[in-house]
């Protein structure tokens, strides 16, 4: 797995850096959400915003248990309302690839 930041520097300019590269044992929602959880926290990341991840059910789970752990942070914007962004490039990936079947 692979964690990527992005953010807006003080000049108003897209940044981004990849974090982290991780091996996880399983794809259960749980070990996903502790890996990320480690590497928000190895680099002193207290202000999260959006998680976007593919479709899969157990990523449900991994926004669901990230929420219980980072809900008391004091960086939690909005509430976590928002922290699940669903991959806009998986979901058009997958109705090009159902259109093309039909």
């Amino acid at each position: 797995m692979v964690i990527i930041a992005h953010w807006i520097d003080n000049e108003w300019n897209l940044q981004k850096k990849i974090l982290n590269f991780f091996q996880t044992l399983d794809h259960k929602g749980e070990t996903i959400a502790k890996g990320i959880e480690a590497c928000l926290l190895g680099w002193g990341i207290k202000n999260l915003f959006t998680v976007t991840l593919d479709n899969a059910t157990t990523n449900d789970t991994t926004i669901k248990h990230l929420k219980a752990r980072i809900d008391d942070w004091k960086g939690v914007i909005l509430g976590n309302e928002f922290l699940h962004v669903r991959c806009n490039a998986y979901i058009l990936n997958i109705i090009v690839k159902e259109g093309l079947d039909k």
